[in-house]
C-alpha cells in the first residue's frame, strides 16, 4: 500500500508548500486553507488554466528586479553557486521545493531515487515543472467498465504459482496490479460520486489512440520495401456494383417439335379417313402461360400432320393421314379454395390440307371442313405434385369442369359431306348446348420417359361427343426418341359403322428427332 499511496502523498506536500510559500511572499497573514472536498484539491492539480491565474496573481505583488540584481545573478553564475537561491533572497523569485529534495537532468525532470519500495509506485510517473501524469489524476470520464479484468467464475487454484519458471516480479504482474488498483480507484468513485462524473465515453465520436510503434518501424525501416514495390498500383477495394432491377415475368413460353417417321393403323369408320401404312410424321406444339396475382392465362396451339405412301391409290401417290391444327386456351381468377379457380376454356379444332377418298376426287375433308369449337364456364382444379424420393418424377394435372358449355360444329366447303360429322343435309353448321369436361394429364416418370393423356367429354343429354389421347414418349438421347401416340373416339352423331359402332381408333408409332424447350 505503500507504493500505491506515494503519488498522493506527493501531491499534497506539493499542494501544502506552494500555499505556504504564496502566503509568505503576498506579506499577508497565514490562513488556512480549507478545501471542501476532494474534487477541489483534483481540479487544483489538473486545471492548468486554475494555475496559471494563480501565478499571475502572484507576479503582481513581487517586486520589480533592480539592475544590480541582475550583476550579483551573473557574478553568481560564474562562481558556479545556485542563482535561484540568491534571487529567491533579493526578489522572492518562484522556487520549486522538489528542487531540494531531487535532482534535475539536461532536459530540466526531476530525477526520482530508484528505491526497491517505491519501484512500483514510480513506474509510469513523468515530472516536469511538477506537473503529475498519472491515471488517477486525468479527468474522470465514465468508461463504463464496471467489471474486474480477473472476473471469473471457477475456483480459484490454490497454488497460483505451481509450474512458473520466472518470478511474477520480472513479469508485467506488478504493473497489472497497479492498473487494477486505479481502475478499483476509478470503479468506486463512480459508483460514490455519479453526480461529478461530467463526461461518458459514450458522449465522444471518436477515442484518440496512439499509433503502433511496430507499424512505424516496419513502414520506416523495412529494407524489402523497396523489393516488392511495383509499377503499376492495383487496388484492392471492392470494385463497385452498378445494381440492377430485375423485372417480374408474367409470361412463360414453351415449346416441342419433333419429326419421325412413324406406322399408323386406322380403323374403316375414321371420322377424317385414312389407311394403314408407314408415314412421316410431325408434330409442334407452342404455349404461352400468363400468371399474375390471382389471374391467369394458358394458351396452347398445335399441329400434327402425318403424310403417307399410298401404294393402293391409283389417283395420288401419297396421302394425308392425321392433319390437325387445334387452339386450346384457358383464362382462370383463382378462387377462395386452394387449387381451384373459377375457369372460362375454348377449343377450336380443324385441319389445313385437303383430304380425298381413296381413288377418287371425292373430297372427304377440308380446311375448316369441319370446324370444331368448344367454348364453357365453370370451375378449374390444378395440381403439381414432385417426388420426394425419385428426382425428376413430377405429375401435372389440369381438370375442368363447365356445366355450361356449347359444342359448335361447321363444315365451309360445299363438297364436303356434312352428314359425316353429324349434320343435318340442308344445314352446314350445328350447335348443341350441355356439359364438357376436361382433363389433361402429364405424367414424368423419370428425366426421359413421359406420359401425356388428354379427355374430352361432351354431352348434350341426347348424344355424346367424347376423345381420349394418349402420347408415350421415351428419349434415348436429347435429339431422338420414340413417340407412341393413341386416340380413342366415340361419337353417336354420326351414322354408325357396321364393325365399330360409334367408336373410332387412331394409332401410330413413330421414331425420330425430338427437340423441347
Amino acid at each position: 500500500m505503500k507504493r500505491l499511496y506515494f503519488p498522493l502523498f506527493l501531491t499534497f506536500s506539493l499542494l501544502f508548500s506552494g500555499i505556504a510559500w504564496a502566503d509568505e511572499m503576498v506579506m499577508v497573514p497565514p490562513v488556512s486553507r480549507q478545501v471542501a472536498d476532494s474534487t477541489d484539491l483534483f481540479y487544483d492539480i489538473t486545471d492548468i488554466s486554475r494555475q496559471v491565474e494563480q501565478r499571475t496573481a502572484r507576479q503582481e505583488h513581487e517586486p520589480a528586479v533592480s539592475d544590480g540584481d541582475i550583476l550579483i545573478r551573473e557574478q553568481q553564475d560564474l562562481s558556479g553557486k545556485s542563482t535561484d537561491s540568491l534571487l529567491a533572497g533579493k526578489r522572492g523569485a518562484y522556487h520549486n521545493p522538489l528542487d531540494s529534495l531531487y535532482q534535475r537532468n539536461e532536459q530540466g525532470m526531476l530525477m526520482l531515487p530508484l528505491h526497491p519500495d517505491l519501484a512500483a509506485s514510480v513506474i509510469g510517473l513523468t515530472f516536469q515543472d511538477t506537473i503529475f501524469y498519472n491515471a488517477l489524476f486525468l479527468p474522470m470520464i465514465f468508461t463504463g467498465k464496471m467489471l474486474p479484468r480477473d472476473l471469473s467464475f471457477y475456483t480459484p487454484e490454490k497454488e497460483q504459482t505451481r509450474g512458473m519458471l520466472i518470478p511474477q516480479e520480472r513479469t508485467f504482474a506488478p504493473a497489472l496490479r497497479h492498473a487494477d488498483f486505479v481502475r478499483d480507484v476509478r470503479r468506486d468513485y463512480y459508483r460514490r460520486y455519479p453526480d461529478r462524473i461530467r463526461y461518458s465515453v459514450a458522449s465522444f465520436d471518436t477515442l484518440p489512440r496512439l499509433e503502433n510503434g511496430d507499424a512505424i518501424v516496419r513502414e520506416t525501416f523495412n529494407p524489402f520495401k523497396e523489393l516488392i514495390r511495383t509499377e503499376t498500383t492495383y487496388s484492392l477495394d471492392t470494385p463497385g456494383i452498378e445494381g440492377a432491377t430485375i423485372n417480374r415475368k408474367y409470361w412463360v413460353y414453351n415449346g416441342e417439335h419433333s419429326f419421325q417417321f412413324a406406322q399408323n393403323y386406322f380403323s374403316n369408320n375414321w371420322h377424317k379417313g385414312g389407311s394403314n401404312n408407314v408415314n412421316f410424321n410431325s408434330f409442334q406444339v407452342f404455349r404461352a402461360n400468363y400468371q399474375k396475382d390471382k389471374v391467369r392465362f394458358n394458351n396452347t396451339l398445335e399441329w400434327r400432320l402425318s403424310l403417307f405412301n399410298a401404294p393402293d391409290d391409283s389417283v395420288r401417290n401419297y396421302r394425308i393421314g392425321n392433319d390437325q391444327i387445334r387452339y386450346y386456351g384457358d383464362f382462370g381468377l383463382s378462387s377462395f379454395v386452394k387449387e381451384w379457380s373459377y375457369s372460362m376454356n375454348l377449343e377450336v379444332k380443324s385441319q389445313l390440307f385437303n383430304n380425298y377418298l381413296p381413288n377418287t376426287s371425292t373430297l372427304r375433308s377440308a380446311f375448316l371442313s369441319p370446324l370444331y369449337v368448344n367454348a364453357g364456364v365453370g370451375l378449374k382444379f390444378e395440381l403439381d405434385r414432385k417426388s420426394k424420393k425419385i428426382r425428376h418424377r413430377n405429375v401435372k394435372w389440369a381438370l375442368n369442369l363447365a356445366p355450361i358449355s356449347i359444342n359448335y360444329k361447321y363444315v365451309g366447303n360445299d363438297a364436303v359431306d356434312v352428314k359425316r360429322y353429324g349434320i343435318p343435309e340442308d344445314k352446314n353448321s350445328l350447335m348443341d348446348m350441355g356439359s364438357t369436361i376436361t382433363s389433361i394429364l402429364r405424367y414424368n416418370i423419370t428425366q426421359y420417359v413421359s406420359w401425356d393423356s388428354r379427355l374430352t367429354y361432351f354431352t348434350s343429354y341426347e348424344k355424346v361427343l367424347s376423345e381420349f389421347e394418349n402420347s408415350l414418349n421415351m428419349a434415348l438421347t436429347n435429339a431422338l426418341s420414340t413417340r407412341i401416340y393413341v386416340n380413342v373416339r366415340f361419337d353417336d352423331g354420326v351414322p354408325a359403322d357396321p364393325d365399330l359402332k360409334y367408336w373410332q381408333l387412331n394409332q401410330t408409332l413413330s421414331f425420330g428427332l425430338n427437340y423441347k424447350w
